[in-house]
């Protein structure tokens, strides 16, 4: 998974530097207002966007940003990353019975399902299916989100946007913001300048996370102290190392994302680490990383999980 993931964010950096306008334009209904506005996509072309769809087919693994936007798509690709025939923990019970799964949306989409639940707009995301967009876009008009799936901010921002709802994501974030303050509070005192490292396991070696996801919000969210000896990051966020490799990072506190077929615990060089024997290591799994640290509701679900998992750890 992740190393497709590496290969196709290497293959569309330049569709990040690239931006989407909108613009509202002509057609009007009976009450006089626009029905419709043209927007330009990231690589150029302009589509005509209905400014009240009814049925969205979202492929970009957007549903959370826009569920919280009080749009409710008919088709999703949002599915749970360990079982992809049910949509992801946080979205299950707030999407309709008969929503369409379009699996997960960082493989392949069957775009038959796509056709089947006959949208009046399609969501496309950036780095997956792009290959579809041509396809697609004969089905109905199709919106490419400019951003990749790590950066959850900037797509929820430009949806905010694009259904002129940026007073509801604002009003969003800064519940978010305010639940960081309130677990800043509680951990502080518990970590206070000691280092922290995150780790996932893989059946060859390690990735150290240092700037996406689940390093994003123990770094940047949490402010956290990043353990020295961290290799710089690549594009998505991470870098592969060796298991020895965590030898000379060592880090006080690690955030262990363990997949279940490679355990950490049977390995020399871990139960050398100052973390493990200062019992101070806190686990999540592989799903739990990927089904929360990329989405809006996911890290809001994720702050209370990382940090209830650090509290229960110290509790005296």
């Amino acid at each position: 998974m992740k190393k497709v993931l590496i290969l196709a964010i290497a293959c569309m950096v330049f569709v990040l530097s690239a931006c989407s306008s909108a613009k509202t334009t002509g057609e009007k209904g009976e009450n006089g207002q626009a029905t419709f506005k043209m927007i330009e996509n990231a690589k150029g072309d302009k589509i005509k966007l209905p400014l009240h769809p009814k049925r969205i087919a979202d492929l970009s693994g957007s549903t959370e940003e826009l569920l919280l936007l009080g749009i409710k798509p008919i088709a999703s690709a949002n599915a749970d990353y360990g079982t992809r025939g049910v949509f992801t923990p946080t979205i299950k019970d707030k999407l309709d019975p008969d929503t369409i799964n379009l699996g997960w949306y960082a493989e392949p989409i069957n775009i038959e399902l796509v056709t089947a639940a006959e949208p009046d707009l399609i969501i496309l995301g950036t780095l997956f299916n792009e290959d579809l967009y041509e396809q697609l876009s004969q089905i109905a008009p199709t919106v490419v989100v400019p951003h990749p799936y790590y950066a959850w901010r900037e797509r929820f921002a430009f949806l905010a946007d694009l259904f002129d709802k940026k007073d509801v994501m604002d009003k969003w974030l800064e519940e978010y913001e305010q639940k960081v303050v309130d677990w800043k509070e509680k951990l502080s005192p518990i970590i206070q300048d000691e280092s922290f490292a995150m780790i996932e396991t893989y059946p060859k070696n390690l990735v150290a996370y240092s700037s996406t996801g689940s390093a994003e919000l123990i770094y940047k969210d949490f402010g956290f102290k990043r353990t020295e000896g961290i290799p710089d990051p690549e594009h998505w966020g991470g870098r592969e190392m060796s298991l020895e490799g965590l030898t000379a990072i060592n880090p006080d506190h690690l955030l262990l994302m363990e997949n279940s077929e490679n355990k950490m615990s049977d390995s020399k060089v871990w139960s050398n680490l100052k973390a493990v024997q200062q019992n101070n290591v806190y686990r999540i799994t592989n799903i739990d990383n990927y089904n929360y640290s990329y989405t809006a509701m996911g890290r809001m679900h994720l702050l209370d999980m990382i940090g209830s998992l650090i509290l229960e750890k110290h509790k005296k």
